[in-house]
């Protein structure tokens, strides 16, 4: 399963080895590198690796990382129009659990500095979201926040994440968020972000 999400001002496609090149500049910039990698430097091998796991989640678990790029509306038909340079990643990914508490599904999201302070990582996480519990299914969605990035853990609480409080923070003194499915489902409607 290989959706095609969509809000008003992206369009989100699951990564291919097509937009390697794109990630690879993206992941590593120095401001975006900071917070989703601890500010390691990954190489091109790690980049194939990382898509190489998305579209393998996307054929066994029904969801992964999509490319960011800006929607386009033209002539009634929406999408992202051709050349379009991705802006971010939003997705999810297995990722072990606090405490060793067994794997958990999390939402990663990183954007283009130029990009951020703009709403975008909201919007498409919450299409992620919206995807995550109203199409796949899932229970319990989490989020590890570099304590050091309070704008993710602001972004965090305002797609109605709560801050777990077992135990201590998670490694490298990350913050743990989670989102539970029938919390999401109650509190709003699933827009229908599939094309």
């Amino acid at each position: 399963m290989t959706e095609v999400l969509r809000t008003v001002r992206l369009v989100l496609h699951p990564v291919t080895m097509r937009d390697h090149g794109a990630l690879l500049t993206h992941w590593t910039g120095p401001l975006v590198r900071r917070h989703l990698f601890a500010d390691r430097t990954i190489s091109a091998g790690q980049v194939t690796e990382i898509i190489g796991a998305s579209e393998r989640d996307f054929a066994t678990e029904g969801f992964g990382l999509w490319a960011l790029r800006p929607a386009r509306w033209t002539a009634g038909i929406d999408g992202a129009a051709p050349g379009e340079p991705l802006i971010g990643v939003a997705g999810l990914s297995h990722h072990d659990g606090p405490l060793g508490h067994g794997a958990d599904v999390e939402i990663l999201y990183s954007l283009e500095p130029d990009r951020w302070g703009q709403g975008l990582a909201a919007e498409a996480s919450r299409a992620v979201l919206d995807y995550a519990f109203g199409v796949v299914g899932v229970h319990r969605v989490t989020a590890e926040i570099d304590t050091a990035n309070p704008a993710s853990a602001e972004l965090a609480l305002q797609l109605g994440m709560r801050r777990r409080r077992e135990g201590p923070a998670g490694p490298d003194g990350a913050a743990c968020y989670s989102a539970d499915r029938s919390r999401w489902i109650g509190s709003r409607r699933i827009v229908d972000a599939v094309l």
